[in-house]
């Protein structure tokens, strides 16, 4: 079998179960009340779920937490961190994943030496995670774009010699070009497939906007409302879950929430399915129905399948075949170094590495790095950490 295959594969056996899970309405419509109620989730031994709660919405959880506290939910239990950055999100899905422990941050957002516990004074490992607000993550990650646009509308300008007036017009004029729009997009499909491969329960709220699809009328293009409501944020990124709920209010009756099933490939509920004043723990029957079946996580990423084609490709065609497997063999033994380095530091020692590589604009995140120069710088300025 070649190296660059990455696919996994099992029997036809019974797996556990998860919830991955899509809630998305108009503000005030129950999602993160929704969402909360994982916190009264029972593992199949019988212990409470650990939640990372992820708050982009800055807030979205934290009047809830009195009200699970009276109802019995030990609030140790629940980690929330507040970010509204696409790439801080999924590195917290890399640790959760991981089995990484966390550490208490201090006011800065550095990593103190504290180990964060659960309610059984256990290293926090979570159990589910709640990224709960994909909508200003669309919104973070379209804005990064648009600078970046910017920055490249400049120096084309400088390129093409444009001064004054036209320069700034050209510079901040710029938006996101198609090919923008397929990398939001790209990111999107990538975070739910990422927190599925993470092999925990997770829900991801999102507003909700109007579907448009392109008609042909007198003669032109133009965008019409379909009348459906779908989620607001990244493009498509309800088709990876298997559960996707609209949450919603009628104006006639506006103290009820409701929410409208619009697909359950668990079966609690069936597609079309109205609930009034919906509750998570519906869904507790899923997990204890397959409490006795084995675990299969399929940790196949988008990123880890365009890196596989493009190798795939590069031995079909004959492309540099053996000095690639040196290369690759160089990049996975610097990542090891610097990986050897990276553990023996304790935790505000490695937050100082880490400050050290963003100032001179290297990535801290370098798992999927494959640019053996960057990693050699990398691993010259965390060696010296030791």
């Amino acid at each position: 079998m070649e190296e660059y295959i990455l696919a996994k594969a099992r029997s036809a056996s019974k797996v556990k179960s998860k919830i991955q899970m899509i809630l998305f309405g108009a503000p005030f419509t129950g999602k993160s009340t929704m969402a909360s109620q994982l916190a009264y989730m029972k593992n199949p031994d019988g212990t409470p779920f650990k939640i990372l709660y992820l708050d982009p919405e800055s807030g979205s959880i934290d009047d809830y937490l009195g009200d699970l506290e009276e109802n019995g939910v030990d609030l140790q239990n629940i980690y929330i961190v507040y970010t509204q950055s696409l790439a801080e999100v999924k590195q917290y899905i890399q640790k959760a994943k991981n089995h990484e422990e966390f550490y208490v941050l201090d006011e800065d957002g550095n990593e103190t030496d504290e180990v964060v516990v659960d309610g059984a004074n256990n290293p926090f490992k979570p159990d589910a995670i709640v990224v709960d607000g994909a909508s200003v993550l669309n919104l973070t990650t379209k804005q990064g774009l648009i600078d970046f646009s910017k920055r490249r509308a400049a120096v084309k300008a400088d390129d093409a010699g444009i001064i004054g007036d036209k320069r700034s017009v050209k510079i901040e004029g710029a938006g996101l070009e198609l090919k923008d729009y397929q990398t939001v997009n790209f990111k999107g499909q990538d975070l739910i497939l990422e927190l599925t491969g993470s092999g925990l329960h997770y829900i991801v709220t999102a507003r909700e906007t109007d579907e448009k699809v392109q008609k042909e009328i007198n003669g032109k293009s133009e965008s019409v409302t379909t009348g459906k409501k779908i989620p607001e944020g990244f493009k498509e990124m309800d088709y990876n879950t298997k559960t996707c709920i609209r949450m919603y209010r009628d104006d006639d009756d506006y103290e009820t929430v409701k929410a409208f099933i619009v697909k359950d490939r668990t079966h609690v509920h069936k597609a079309g399915e109205i609930l009034e004043n919906p509750s998570l723990t519906d869904w507790q029957a899923v997990i204890n129905k397959t409490a006795n079946h084995k675990d299969f996580v399929i940790k196949n990423d988008l990123q880890g399948a365009i890196e596989t084609e493009k190798e795939m490709y590069e031995k079909e065609n004959g492309i540099n075949e053996v000095s690639q497997d040196n290369i690759v063999d160089e990049v996975k033994d610097v990542r090891n170094k610097i990986n050897s380095v990276l553990r023996k530091l304790s935790p505000p020692i490695k937050t100082k590495a880490k400050a050290k590589l963003t100032e001179l604009n290297l990535p801290i995140s370098f798992s999927k790095e494959e640019n053996i120069d960057t990693l050699n710088k990398i691993f010259e300025v965390v060696k010296q950490f030791k």
